[in-house]
């Protein structure tokens, strides 16, 4: 028997999936109605904003497309942020997105980053659960989050 997860391979950003980095976060984005224009400084230039500033992004590939991504985004040289996950809607539910996250708290350890924090909303229920799961904790939104509909933080020690 193949698991589902045996299709799965996690592979790093390429220019060439920069698109669908992009589509696949405004999927999601907009069908909960939680797009911001801040959301474009990193979806129109992944690579520029995130890649070159100290960062990775992962993608998850099936049969050769692209059903998922992962940024890790790098705050400083302790702190990271993990961001934009998103799992193409077709085939959500299956662990990708367990995978995905799973798979940036181990790069970012291997960055030497000491911390993962992120910022959400309380309507990504699944999501925070995922978080929780891992061992991320709850704390207060900070208030120079770029994100007016961030209500829900939390951080991780990784290090």
């Amino acid at each position: 028997m193949i698991l589902f997860s045996d299709k799965i391979q996690i592979i790093p950003f390429a220019d060439k999936y920069a698109e669908v980095f992009k589509q696949l976060n405004l999927e999601w984005l907009t069908n909960y109605e939680l797009f911001e224009p801040a959301d474009l400084k990193y979806l129109d230039k992944p690579r520029q904003v995130i890649v070159e500033q100290g960062g990775k992004i992962l993608m998850a590939m099936m049969e050769g497309f692209v059903v998922g991504t992962c940024a890790i985004i790098r705050e400083d040289d302790s702190t990271a942020e993990l961001a934009k996950l998103a799992v193409s809607q077709d085939i959500q539910g299956k662990g990708i997105g367990r995978m995905l996250t799973v798979e940036s708290i181990k790069v970012a350890r291997k960055m030497g980053f000491k911390k993962l924090i992120l910022v959400s909303n309380k309507k990504l229920t699944t999501a925070v659960h995922l978080y929780e799961s891992l061992g991320f904790k709850h704390a207060s939104v900070p208030e120079d989050t770029i994100y007016e509909t961030a209500d829900v933080y939390m951080e991780l020690i990784i290090n």
